[in-house]
């Protein structure tokens, strides 16, 4: 990778945490254990049993619409 590619990765990479999570519909596990001030296996745990975990790969992905929802109707 040149210099260039390097620091556009890196410009996108500060825009990308600038956007607050409530702006945000997908979150990664440390986004969603922030959101939830949970640990990592709570946080993971919480996820699959809401409906919430979305898996691409081995990434998983918490629609955090989906979450709100599961949490406001219990």
């Amino acid at each position: 990778m040149d210099k260039r590619a390097v620091q556009n990765d890196e410009k996108i990479a500060e825009e990308y945490e600038k956007i607050p999570l409530t702006q945000k519909r997908l979150l990664d596990i440390k986004e969603f254990q922030w959101y939830t001030s949970l640990g990592k296996n709570r946080a993971t745990e919480l996820a699959k049993e809401s409906g919430a975990a979305l898996r691409f790969g081995r990434r998983v992905l918490i629609d955090r619409v989906k979450f709100d929802a599961w949490c406001d109707a219990q």
